[in-house]
C-alpha cells in the first residue's frame, strides 16, 4: 500500500550516501509516418519526431522536483528543439540534522497536509475536464482509476507495442503485469519497493523459523501466530507502535495495508467498513498493545526532534520481528563491513540488529504480494504532444535517469540493468569519498544483496489501487478510536457513509 500520509524518513549512515549516475539514451521511436491510430488494426503509429514543449506536473515537491528538473535539462540537450516544464505543488519539508561526521542523522520533517492534496487533485481535475492539463502527470496522489475509467489517461500499452526500442523484457515484467487495470496500462512506475520482515534469529529458532527466507511471504498476523508460543514479555513482537497519528506506519498501518481491498473496492466502487471486520481490525491493534506485543504509539504528531531524542537504551532492545523497506536489505549484508545503512519511519524503534535475518516479503491478507512505488507517471489524453511526452517518459526509464543522484534511494529501479548496478554504484561512490575502494568482502555483500532483492521481487504479483481522498478519510477517522473519543463500530459506520458517498459521486 502506498502510504500517502506524512512520514518522517531518517537516513542513518555511517558514511554519507551519494548515488552515482550511469549513462544511457532514450531511443527515438521510428518506423511509422504519423502519431495516430490505425483504423484497421487499432494499433498506434509513431512518427519518430520528437520536438516541441511539454509540461510535467507532480504534487510532491521534495520527491520529484530535483529529479525532474535534471531529467528535463538532459532531455532538452539530447533532443534540441524540445522544452520540458516541471510543475510541483507541495511545500518543501523542513530538513534537520543531528550528530557529526560519519554518524550524522538527517531528518525530513514533513507535515501532513490533506487539504493541500485535495487542492492539487481539484486543480488537476478541473484542468482535465476542460480538456487541458499537463502532458505528463505524476501519479503520487492522483486517482488513477478515475482518470483511466473516464479516458483521461493514455493507454500506454499502445505506445509500448508501437515503439520498437521499448522491450518489456528490459524491465521487471511482473511489475508491469501487476499494474494492468481494465485491459490497459495507464501509468508506468519508474521504480518499485516492497516491505519485508526481518526476524531476530536468537529469539526464533528451529521449527518456528523453518519457513523463513527470501522465497517466503507473510502477513503480520501469521508472524504473530509463529512468535506467540515463544513470547514471554521480555521482548516485544514488533519494533513498531500500535498507531501513529497522521502516519501510515505502525501496526495499524501494516494491518490496514494488508486488508485494504477488503474495505475498499476501487474497481467496483464499493465500500465495506460496516460488516464488523474493520472494527475488529481496530480492536486487534489495541489488543496487541495491551498484551505487550507492541508498544503503544502516540496519538499526537511526533516531530523530528523527538525522533532524534529517542532513548539510548532502546538500541539495546530485541524484537521478534522488524517491518522493513526494501532499502533496508543492504544493512543485513553490510552490517559488519563499515558501511551500514538504515532507513527508519516515524515510530520505528532502534534495536539490536546484529542477529537479524530475512523472514520473508510482506503479503496482503488474500495471499497476494503487492509493491508500491516512489515515482510513477501517466500521459494526459488531452496532450497535444503525446509522442514527445512518451519519449520523455521513456527517458525517465533510461539507465542514466534510473541511476540518477537526484532520485531518492529508497526504491529499486524498474530497469533491470540499473537495478543490477544500483547498489555497487552507490557504495562505490561512498567509498571513493573516503579515499577507498570496495574490497572483496564488500563486493560479495553487494552480490548477496542483489540476489536477495531479485528473489524477493520475484514474489510480487499485485498492485493495490488506492485513492488519496479515501486514505485521508480513513486516517482522519481512525484517530478518534485511538484517542478514545469513538468506538471501533462508530468509526467503521462513519467511514462506510463517507467512502460510499465519495465512490458514488
Amino acid at each position: 500500500m502506498k502510504r500517502l500520509s506524512a512520514m518522517i524518513l531518517s537516513l542513518i549512515l555511517t558514511i554519507s550516501l551519494t548515488a552515482c549516475g550511469g549513462t544511457g539514451e532514450a531511443g527515438i521511436p521510428s518506423g511509422a509516418e504519423d502519431n495516430s491510430t490505425d483504423e484497421t488494426s487499432g494499433q498506434l503509429s509513431l512518427s519518430g519526431e520528437i520536438g516541441g514543449e511539454i509540461t510535467i506536473s507532480a504534487y510532491d515537491t521534495m520527491q520529484y522536483k530535483a529529479f525532474l528538473e535534471d531529467a528535463a535539462k538532459l532531455f532538452e540537450e539530447n533532443y534540441p528543439g524540445t522544452r520540458v516544464n516541471v510543475e510541483t505543488f507541495s511545500a518543501m519539508p523542513e530538513i534537520k540534522t543531528s550528530g557529526q561526521g560519519d554518524k550524522k542523522m538527517v531528518v525530513a520533517q514533513m507535515q501532513d497536509d490533506p487539504q493541500g492534496r485535495q487542492d492539487y487533485i481539484n486543480k488537476v481535475n478541473t484542468a482535465l475536464m476542460s480538456g487541458e492539463g499537463a502532458d505528463i502527470l505524476a501519479m503520487d496522489v492522483l486517482p488513477i482509476h478515475k482518470y483511466a475509467d473516464s479516458g483521461q489517461l493514455e493507454n500506454l500499452v499502445a505506445y509500448m507495442e508501437a515503439d520498437p526500442q521499448f522491450s518489456r523484457a528490459d524491465y521487471r515484467e511482473n511489475i508491469l503485469d501487476a499494474i494492468e487495470y481494465k485491459n490497459g496500462t495507464w501509468f508506468l512506475p519508474m521504480d518499485y519497493t516492497f516491505d519485508y520482515y526481518a526476524y531476530d534469529s536468537t529469539l526464533l529458532t528451529g521449527e518456528a523459523a523453518s519457513g523463513f527466507g527470501t522465497g517466503s511471504a507473510f502477513t503480520s498476523g501469521e508472524l504473530v501466530a509463529l512468535a506467540e508460543p515463544a513470547f514471554d514479555g521480555s521482548s516485544r513482537l514488533f519494533n513498531t507502535p500500535h498507531y501513529q497519528k497522521g502516519s501510515g506506519g505502525g501496526m495499524w498501518g501494516n494491518l490496514l495495508a494488508e486488508n485494504y481491498t477488503s474495505f475498499v473496492d476501487i474497481q467496483n466502487r464499493t465500500a465495506n467498513f460496516d460488516d464488523g471486520s474493520f472494527a475488529a481490525l481496530l480492536e486487534t491493534v489495541k489488543q496487541y498493545s495491551e498484551q505487550g506485543y507492541i508498544s503503544k504509539g502516540s496519538t499526537g504528531q511526533k516531530d523530528a526532534g523527538e525522533m532524534i531524542r529517542q532513548p539510548k537504551e532502546a538500541s539495546a532492545d530485541r524484537f521478534f520481528f522488524k517491518p522493513k523497506n526494501a532499502f533496508n536489505l543492504i544493512s543485513l549484508f553490510t552490517r559488519n563491513l563499515g558501511m551500514r545503512m538504515n532507513v527508519m519511519a516515524e515510530g520505528d524503534t532502534m534495536a539490536i540488529g546484529d542477529d537479524d535475518e530475512i523472514a520473508g516479503i510482506a503479503a496482503a491478507a488474500d495471499g497476494s504480494v503487492p509493491f508500491t512505488y516512489e515515482q510513477a507517471y501517466g500521459v494526459n489524453a488531452n496532450s497535444q504532444n503525446k509522442e514527445t511526452a512518451w519519449a520523455f517518459l521513456k527517458f525517465l526509464l533510461s539507465e542514466e535517469m534510473q541511476l540518477s543522484t537526484s532520485l531518492r534511494p529508497a526504491a529499486l529501479p524498474i530497469l533491470n540493468s540499473a537495478r543490477d548496478k544500483m547498489m555497487e554504484t552507490r557504495l562505490t561512490s561512498m567509498m571513493e569519498q573516503q579515499g577507498q575502494s570496495l574490497n572483496e568482502a564488500q563486493l560479495e555483500a553487494i552480490a548477496g544483496y542483489n540476489e536477495a532483492v531479485e528473489q524477493l521481487s520475484d514474489l510480487i504479483n499485485a498492485y493495490i489501487l488506492e485513492d488519496t481522498v479515501i486514505n485521508d478519510m480513513i486516517s482522519a477517522e481512525v484517530q478518534f478510536f485511538f484517542d478514545g473519543s469513538k468506538t471501533a463500530e462508530e468509526v467503521a459506520n462513519a467511514l462506510q457513509n463517507k467512502v460510499s458517498l465519495y465512490l458514488n459521486e
